[in-house]
Formats: structure tokens, sequence, C-alpha cells
């Protein structure tokens, strides 16, 4: 992962605002897609919808639990966090959430 492709799939591209804001929840702590809707206060099938991008980039992963499907934030998500933090800043404004 580089900072291209953290500004790609956060700074460029459409619904990268939502997608930043699922990875803030995710590093508060893990969280089922279920979740994630109620706390941004949007529909679940848009949030599967970016979890489901999150993941085929190696931004998220998901538990091993198959009765309850719980996203974490990836190793590489976590090493590259105060570069995603720079991005978030600039494309929310500054917004803590």
């Amino acid at each position: 992962m580089n900072k291209k492709l953290l500004w790609w799939i956060f700074g460029v591209t459409k619904g990268g605002v939502i997608r930043a804001k699922i990875v803030k929840l995710l590093h508060e702590r893990p969280s089922n897609a279920n979740q994630i809707a109620r706390r941004l206060k949007m529909d679940y099938t848009t949030i599967r919808y970016h979890i489901d991008v999150l993941l085929k980039h190696g931004i998220v992963e998901t538990s091993e639990n198959t009765y309850i499907v719980m996203y974490f934030l990836t190793d590489n998500m976590l090493q590259h966090w105060d570069e995603f933090l720079e991005i978030y800043k600039k494309i929310t404004g500054g917004e803590k959430r």
C-alpha cells in the first residue's frame, strides 16, 4: 500500500469520504456492517458496498468467525495510519468523525 493508493481510495474517487469514515470507526473498534451503518446513519447496502471496496484493496479484513462478520483494519493499513489521517483531514476539512 502506498500514499497514491490511499489518495485514490479516499481522496479522489466518489465515496472516498464515506470509506474514510468507515476506516476511522474501525480504528476505534472492530464492528460489523450493521453497527457501522447505524453509527454513520447510512443504509446497510451502501456501507456493504464501501466495505467491499476496502476489502478488495487490503484496507480492512474480516474475522474468522462465520456467525457474525466483524471488520478490522489490516496491519498494512495501521502502518500507514499517519498518512491516512493526513488525507482524512484534507477531505473532511478537519472534522473529528
